[in-house]
């Protein structure tokens, strides 16, 4: 007789196969580090606490920690097809650059409104972008646009009205 198993357990299942997953990856690198996995609305939000290894776990731009979770995804999804998002942090990280570009993008903004000219915000991955064009959504006179395209994009951010100057 097959066994059938409740939502609830496959929840904690993939919560413990990301787990493991993830210590295997940090044990190929070579690092010790704690690790939290819980269910969020978006999915699972693993974070990796280490005390000396922050920077190597992040990389340059994030990069090492992007592929941590690539990684971490495509073998999960292996054995679960109907595994929903995945983030994966260290520290808090993704966390404090989320909160930290919709600041600098709110400052923007108001430099923006009071020339009446565009300006360029940082590089961003769709991630980031997504969370900065929800936080300035409310603003009506401001639209935030992109240029270029593959992975990191330059994000403008411009008055939808013109003034002029005299």
């Amino acid at each position: 007789m097959a066994e059938t198993t409740t939502p609830d357990q496959t929840i904690d299942e993939l919560a413990v196969e990301i787990d493991k997953v993830i210590r295997e990856i940090l044990n190929f690198i070579g690092v010790k580090a704690k690790l939290e996995v819980k269910k969020t609305e978006q999915g699972y939000y693993a974070n990796i606490k280490s005390r000396y290894s922050n920077g190597l776990l992040i990389g340059r731009r994030g990069m090492t920690l992007r592929a941590i979770q690539y990684l971490t995804h495509v073998i999960v999804q292996r054995k679960h097809k109907d595994m929903p998002g995945l983030m994966v942090d260290v520290s808090g990280y993704r966390m404090r650059r989320q909160n930290f570009l919709c600041k600098k993008a709110l400052a923007i903004t108001k430099i923006v409104l009071e020339t009446g000219r565009e300006m360029a915000l940082d590089q961003l991955n769709d991630r980031e972008f997504e969370s900065v064009e929800k936080a300035l959504a409310s603003l009506p006179d401001i639209k935030v646009y992109t240029l270029g395209s593959g992975v990191r994009k330059n994000v403008i951010i411009a008055p939808t009205k013109l003034t002029t100057h005299n």
